[in-house]
């Protein structure tokens, strides 16, 4: 992998937060909660990913394929792999993945989402976006807020911006 392209995990059972929080910052991470360890090696393998774990055995059977992760939640685990994440900061595109699928969302035409969002979101909101696996449909709302103040609190664990006094173990 060139330090021009971002990394693409998978994640393994305890870490479903932290894949969650990667697809947030538009991190292609896959999270497969029931694998065994034979399973996710195959995968790392043939797909070209980077397993987050926190199974010391399994990250030493992989060598550079596998992250070791700590914490005991996804803030401290995401900041446990921080270090490595620092080089495709620039890379990130957050809002860009599904937080469920991990698929890449399209925007999509406002009539497109009209039966697929309450009518007074139709009213309000000129921009959706879609999954393509799921079908899940996507605005901006109230709750976006909350996830910029997660991802100003990644980007400063990146080297981007200050950091709250603290947020460390939210």
């Amino acid at each position: 992998m060139s330090k021009a392209d971002q990394p693409r995990f998978i994640a393994d059972t305890m870490l479903g937060s932290l894949a969650r929080k990667l697809r947030l910052l538009g991190i292609d991470t896959a999270y497969i909660s029931d694998a065994e360890d034979s399973e996710l090696k195959y995968l790392v393998r043939s797909q070209g990913r980077i397993l987050l774990t926190r199974d010391t055995d399994l990250s030493g059977s992989l060598g550079g394929n596998a992250w070791p992760v700590n914490g005991s939640n996804a803030r401290q685990e995401f900041a446990s792999i921080g270090e490595k994440l620092k080089p495709f900061n620039k890379l990130m595109k957050p809002f860009s993945r599904c937080l469920e699928c991990n698929d890449l969302l399209v925007s999509i035409d406002p009539a497109e989402a009209e039966r697929k969002v309450p009518p007074y979101i139709y009213r309000s909101k000129k921009i959706f976006y879609r999954c393509p696996s799921c079908e899940k449909v996507f605005w901006e709302g109230t709750h976006c807020d909350g996830m910029r103040g997660e991802i100003s609190w990644m980007k400063s664990v990146l080297g981007e911006g200050p950091r709250g006094k603290g947020e460390e173990g939210r």
